[in-house]
Order: C-alpha cells, then structure tokens, then sequence
C-alpha cells in the first residue's frame, strides 16, 4: 500500500505501508512521516488537511491527533468539516494523482514489489511543481462547479 498527498506544488510522499493499515499504524504515518513532511523550512504548516472517510482514518486516536493538529481544520469522516459519501472526486489524488501514478508507473512490466516501489517513486519525482500548480486550479474549478450544481457530480461536465 501507498500514501501520497499533494500540498501546493509538493509531492508529500510517498509513503509505503506493509500489510493492512489500521487505525493506530495510520497514526503513526502521520505523526513519524506525513507532518514533519508538511513543515517547510520556513516553519509553515498546512492550514487544512483533508482525507476520506476509509476505516483507518476514521480511529478515535487519528481524529483526537488530526484535532490537536488543525484545531476545527481538518476534513474527514466525524471531522469538525464532514467529508460526506459518495461525494464528488474533488480531491486532486482522485482526479490526478492515482491515475496518472498508475498510468506511469504500469508503463513496464513490473518484476518485483522492489521494482513497483521504485517506479512509484520515480513517478512521484517526476510531477513538476508547475504541473501540480495546473491541478490546483483544476481543483478550484471543479469546487466551483460542485457549489454551482447544488453538490451533484460534475465528472459529465469537465
């Protein structure tokens, strides 16, 4: 398994998970390897942070740290912004980064879980920031789309 977010025009990850992730080895991802990734030399932080409603996001523990973290900022299931089923793909990772990742990194035949690692990074560093500026406005688009249509799916207007 793989974690990867997107901040501004940074890759955050990605981060390789072995075996199934629960709640508290998601807490640890974040604690050991996601936020000290957010903080820029300059000492900024994120203002928000977003991810879905999947079960290890979910874990008591994760959603008491993500509200010591981003204090009525983060977006998640049972978060202080409720991040509702079924929604529209908003999220960069879903309209862009998956897809794109898997596009690249399936380009060869892979050999091993080594060889998939390795390209996944490769593909990972080779995102440009100005790329990833271009996909931050996609974003801002379809936010925008959503609230003109009411929160219904867009994917038939893009």
């Amino acid at each position: 398994m793989v974690w990867c977010g997107i901040w501004g025009t940074k890759i955050v990850g990605p981060f390789f998970i072995n075996g199934n992730l629960k709640a508290t080895g998601y807490l640890k991802l974040l604690h050991d390897d996601v936020f000290p990734s957010l903080c820029t030399e300059a000492g900024t932080f994120p203002e928000f942070f977003q991810h879905d409603g999947a079960p290890p996001h979910y874990g008591c523990q994760v959603r008491a740290f993500l509200d010591e973290q981003f204090p009525e900022k983060w977006i998640g299931r049972r978060g202080p912004v409720e991040w509702p089923p079924r929604s529209p793909d908003l999220t960069p990772l879903d309209f862009y980064l998956w897809g794109h990742l898997k596009a690249i990194v399936y380009g060869v035949k892979i050999r091993d879980v080594q060889h998939l690692k390795l390209r996944i990074l490769e593909a990972c560093a080779g995102i440009s920031p100005a790329v990833l500026l271009s996909v931050c406005e996609e974003w801002e688009k379809r936010v925008a789309l959503t609230i003109q249509h009411n929160g219904q799916h867009i994917e038939h207007i893009l």
